[in-house]
């Protein structure tokens, strides 16, 4: 039997894993729009990079970023591939929380993402996320230094992991030392949620650039204006991961 609920209320449907956690949130009439606060938080690597091109997206939920990545980045994504464990999940993508399954740039695959990503080419892909707790809050390989390492390797040049990760748990700052082990000190950027216990992980590639810098300070101006997201806050409540360990 599955453990997955889905309830609507005040227009809002919204995903369950057997608990009272909220997997994921859609606005029914505006599926596109991101819901939740942290996964609003999961767009702020766009302060270092640019739109990607080919996107890797570990763990569906209720598909609120492919949603949006789809609205917002047509013109620059040319592939997303999501990969999710669980088959009841996954068909949710084409009925509660539906995405563009027909579009050719779109490919779903049910599997494990840190065994995925590992098959994947070196120097492959330009963002990914990974948002993948269970009902109880568990994240299993995908905390793993092995799964960063093979994380890095896909990442392109100026790629980019963004991970969502709970700052209340135990195994938090494990997570992110082994992180720092793969990506480096100067490479990685925490955005706390401001509700919750959310933790936005930004890993780069490539060095990030200072925070206080005119050209980032520019940048988020400009992204605020283009999405409609509070980049310039973001820009404000970013740190160092040098500040947690």
């Amino acid at each position: 039997m599955s453990d997955l609920l889905i309830s609507e209320h005040l227009g809002y449907r919204t995903l369950h894993f057997g608990s009272e956690w909220v997997q994921g949130r859609m606005r029914i009439s505006r599926p596109t729009e991101l819901a939740l606060g942290y996964a609003q938080d999961m767009c702020a690597a766009l302060l270092f990079v640019p739109p990607p091109k080919q996107v890797y997206v570990a763990g569906l939920g209720v598909g609120s970023l492919p949603r949006w990545a789809f609205a917002h980045w047509a013109e620059t994504m040319r592939r997303m591939e999501i990969v999710e464990l669980r088959a009841d999940v996954m068909a949710l993508a084409h009925s509660s929380f539906p995405l563009p399954v027909d579009d050719p740039r779109l490919t779903l695959t049910l599997g494990d993402a840190a065994k995925v990503i590992a098959e994947r080419p070196a120097e492959s892909v330009d963002w990914m996320w990974v948002d993948c707790y269970d009902g109880r809050g568990r994240v299993g390989k995908l905390e793993s230094a092995e799964f960063y390492a093979a994380a890095h390797r896909a990442l392109k040049t100026r790629g980019v992991f963004v991970a969502n990760m709970w700052s209340s748990v135990s195994r938090y700052k494990g997570g992110l030392r082994r992180l720092r082990d793969v990506f480096g000190d100067g490479h990685i950027a925490l955005l706390p949620a401001i509700e919750t216990e959310n933790v936005t992980v930004i890993a780069c590639k490539a060095p990030l650039p200072a925070f206080d810098s005119r050209a980032v300070q520019a940048r988020a101006r400009a992204l605020k204006a283009e999405y409609g997201l509070p980049f310039e806050r973001w820009l404000k409540a970013l740190a160092p991961v040098s500040s947690v360990i």
